[in-house]
């Protein structure tokens, strides 16, 4: 996404706005429930089942350490649902959801086709990448800036749906180059 002249400010101000916290709104459609997150199955702690447990372990540990996830990474993934397609080393798919409930892990689940056959509305962004790649993202220090430099390289491609999703995936690529 490139941006010039008069863009260039309004895409300032508008990291900016995405960037500042948001307060809740007073609802009075009756009683809020507090949302039940994603817990990783037991028997995936153990990582021999492949790379699904061991993402479903990694999406645990993401929701337990919330606090530390950049604000802006937040209002990427924020309460949208999120299609991934992973080619696997021994060269089978994996096909995941994950559904994010303000920016957390609500749900998390694989498939065995490229539609997700429990999804109502679609996915507001769609992930494909390879397992290597997973890896080289789980495993490195700065997660964030080594997933920016896999899409820089198009190892990883990151598909939003929205302009203001474009418009934090751009800030991220260029906040984390």
């Amino acid at each position: 996404m490139h941006f010039s002249g008069k863009n260039k400010v309004l895409a300032v101000l508008l990291a900016a706005l995405l960037l500042m916290p948001v307060a809740g709104a007073v609802s009075d459609s009756g009683d809020i429930k507090e949302a039940e997150f994603f817990k990783a199955p037991d028997e995936a702690a153990d990582g021999e089942n492949g790379l699904f447990d061991e993402l479903s372990v990694k999406a645990e540990l993401y929701n337990e350490n919330f606090d530390e996830v950049p604000m802006l990474f937040k209002r990427l993934v924020g309460s949208q649902e999120i299609a991934l397609q992973i080619k696997q080393d021994d060269g089978n798919m994996l096909y995941a959801t994950a559904i994010m409930r303000g920016g957390m892990v609500g749900e998390f689940y694989s498939y065995d086709t490229p539609e997700d056959p429990i999804s109502k509305f679609g996915p507001s962004m769609t992930v494909e990448t390879d397992e290597q790649t997973v890896h080289q993202i789980l495993d490195s220090e700065d997660p964030l800036k080594e997933a920016v430099q896999s899409m820089n390289e198009g190892t990883l491609v990151v598909e939003v749906e929205g302009f203001f999703r474009k418009a934090v995936l751009w800030t991220i690529t260029k906040l984390y180059s």
